[in-house]
């Protein structure tokens, strides 16, 4: 059986993911087209993203599919283009089976893309982002793995919390999905004791309603709080104030659910739960017995989620499967390395002992970029696209935003830890595998880990276990082993406006033009 899950405009952030079963084996291969076609947050048909899953899974047709599920907006055709708003049949559809494709509510991919990825039994299931397809931008459902039901319970399209943060972030300068730049400038705006805005708050039920706030059609401020906003103080104090709602609104939503579901767990996705400091107070706040939130909660897992609901819901097949493995990318052969590297110069080559190496590396404060294995679905890099450094050097910061990252000196970079060590470090007492909660850092390890401790003592957080994360616990753990430290600086292997590297030549090439020290590429090290 093979099911295919697709984004296609015109939606942001299109991509494609596969689902195999052979012989009762369920194999997976997931990309975003951005990460092919190099055009960040990309809008165009995933046609290079459906290939590359299906050569990954070794598909040789698209006639050995059984079924295709997407997403799409209600009241436009679901062949209309994007870029043209011509009515076209894309070529990868025109002679399949229309029997074959299957079209679903936004929400309930989502839905399906946070619930079947995660280990629970049962949860509610709550979305918060933007817009779906009836134009709901809340909604709550409870899962049960028993009939795989996804049933929705409750649902909003009233403007919410997700609408007023990107409103919030256009308002004081960011450009569109730039909200992490909001999230990571909010704690500079925490000790001005002024408010600007004022929101209301009216929540009830699944509603956040800010319909008073950002104007219908346009998505700007309405009058009354369309602000002066002028100076470093007020737009720190701006983003304090729409992350402050966000977390208040996120804690309603999560009591709503619980009150709603009684379920001792629940799954977070929409594009608001990439919000990781709202993530861990909703955590901390004990409502639930756990939570989870998919690492591509964003539109980046939809596809996920339409291709889970084809294989699980459509097709009825039990979860045979835990959680899902985030590396689903596509591979590289040693030939396919090997054919990059030949391609540029610049660098030494190194292939004897590359983790002791690059530990000498790290441990003498070299910039090191790693390109390994299969790469991570969502935005976050989480090991096999990243740039790392070492994390005890206050300074990194600012040199890594110089000498290769070039973005906000105010946005932090992240900690990968042993998960064995997290207690030790940070007040977070579970795993955190995909950055997707924020809690504080220890008192007594501020100042043993600076570069990675944002200034309100927090961090964002991957904790890494040998059996997920593989080569690169070895690599934070022979670091450890000489510098007494369990932790890495863990940022995204790209620069400022570009999408996180894929290939092994993205990877030379980013590393060549920046002043990125050594590239550990597949078993290859290079270095200038």
């Amino acid at each position: 059986m093979i099911i295919l899950g697709i984004h296609k405009d015109p939606w942001h952030n299109t991509g494609a993911a596969i689902i195999k079963e052979v012989d009762n084996e369920v194999q997976f291969a997931f990309i975003s087209e951005e990460r092919l076609n190099r055009e960040k947050d990309s809008r165009v048909f995933p046609i290079k993203s459906i290939l590359a899953c299906m050569k990954q899974l070794n598909i040789n047709s698209k006639d050995e599919i059984d079924l295709i599920v997407m997403d799409h907006i209600e009241d436009i055709d679901w062949r209309k283009d994007n870029k043209t708003r011509e009515v076209i049949v894309n070529d990868f559809f025109k002679d399949i089976n229309e029997e074959k494709i299957k079209i679903i509510n936004h929400h309930l991919a989502h839905a399906c893309s946070t619930f079947f990825s995660s280990s629970f039994d049962e949860a509610a299931v709550l979305i918060v982002d933007g817009r779906g397809t009836m134009k709901e931008t809340q909604s709550l459902f409870y899962a049960s793995t028993k009939d795989n039901q996804i049933n929705l319970l409750d649902s909003t399209d009233k403007v919410g919390i997700g609408l007023l943060y990107s409103t919030v972030s256009q308002k004081i300068g960011f450009g569109k999905m730039q909200e992490g730049k909001t999230m990571g400038l909010a704690p500079y705006g925490r000790d001005n004791n002024k408010r600007i805005f004022n929101f209301p708050k009216e929540f009830v039920g699944v509603v956040t309603d800010y319909s008073n706030v950002v104007s219908e059609g346009t998505y700007t401020l309405t009058a009354e709080y369309d602000k002066e906003i002028s100076g470093w103080d007020d737009v720190a104090t701006a983003a304090y104030e729409v992350q402050e709602e966000c977390e208040a609104a996120f804690l309603h939503l999560a009591k709503y659910a619980k009150e709603k579901t009684k379920s001792d767990f629940l799954c977070l996705s929409g594009g608001v739960a990439l919000n990781s400091v709202s993530n861990d107070k909703v955590l901390k706040s004990g409502l639930f017995n756990d939570i989870f939130i998919n690492p591509a909660c964003s539109d980046t897992g939809i596809p996920l989620g339409c291709a889970l609901y084809g294989y699980h819901i459509a097709k009825g097949r039990p979860k045979s499967y835990s959680t899902i493995n985030p590396y689903m990318g596509p591979e590289y052969s040693v030939e396919d390395i090997n054919k990059a590297i030949s391609s540029f110069t610049g660098f030494s080559i190194y292939e004897r002992n590359a983790i002791e190496k690059l530990t000498e590396m790290l441990i003498d404060n070299k910039i090191i970029a790693r390109h390994y294995g299969r790469s991570e679905m969502g935005p976050r890099a989480l090991g096999n696209r990243s740039i790392l450094m070492n994390p005890t050097i206050e300074e990194n910061k600012d040199v890594l935003n110089e000498r290769v990252k070039h973005r906000e000196s105010f946005r932090p970079f992240a900690p990968a830890i042993l998960e064995e060590f997290t207690c030790d470090y940070f007040d977070l007492d579970r795993q955190s595998p995909y950055m997707l909660l924020v809690p504080n850092v220890n008192e007594d390890k501020r100042q043993v880990i600076p570069a990675v401790t944002h200034v309100d003592g927090t961090a964002r957080v991957q904790t890494l276990t040998k059996e997920r994360n593989g080569a690169f616990y070895d690599l934070v753990e022979s670091f450890y082993k000489i510098s007494g430290v369990p932790v890495l600086l863990n940022t995204s292997f790209n620069v400022a406006g570009e999408p996180i590297v894929e290939t092994p030549e993205d990877a030379i090439r980013c590393f060549l033009s920046t002043n990125i020290d050594a590239l550990l590429i597949g078993e290859i090290l290079l270095i200038k």
